[in-house]
């Protein structure tokens, strides 16, 4: 176990949790759009993004999984985040704070420099939390996925 809040603690990858990665993102990417072959591609195997270099956390409320975040190794020191999302009924709660802090941890760790992520400008919501943390807008370059129109990084300083 890396944190504990409350009754909420972060945990590492653990194949026990495949499915949950699986299930949670589906979820918040159907309520707008698609399921892409590049998501499914992430979805369907968390395991290689852990083994290539990267990591996979997970929110958790008395053993239950309530939210995930993926850090997708891009280069030796650039990471992704990707497939960040908290279950319905525990959004507001600081759950996606917990997991950025988590990134951010890992990523220093990892002696990465910058770490990107590509959304939708319609996610409001994840747009603030980008923000609050330091990400900037940079022009897109990116076609990973067909529902992003926004590319933002965030320059660390270890």
């Amino acid at each position: 176990m890396i944190k504990n809040i409350s009754k909420i603690c972060i945990q590492k990858y653990e194949t026990k949790f495949d499915n949950d990665f699986f299930v949670l993102n589906k979820a918040w990417i159907e309520e707008l759009w698609h399921l892409e072959d590049s998501d499914k591609k992430d979805l369907l195997n968390p395991g290689k993004i852990v083994d290539n270099g990267g990591q996979v956390f997970f929110a958790l409320e008395n053993e239950k999984v309530i939210g995930t975040v993926a850090m997708i190794k891009s280069s030796d020191d650039r990471f992704e985040l990707a497939k960040m999302t908290v279950q319905e009924d525990f959004r507001g709660k600081g759950i996606a704070n917990m997991l950025m802090d988590e990134c951010l941890k890992f990523a220093k760790e990892n002696k990465a420099n910058e770490i990107f992520l590509i959304s939708n400008d319609s996610l409001t919501i994840a747009r603030n939390l980008y923000d609050k943390y330091g990400f900037k807008e940079v022009d897109l370059d990116s076609q990973k996925y067909d529902r992003g129109n926004v590319k933002m990084i965030l320059k660390i300083t270890n």
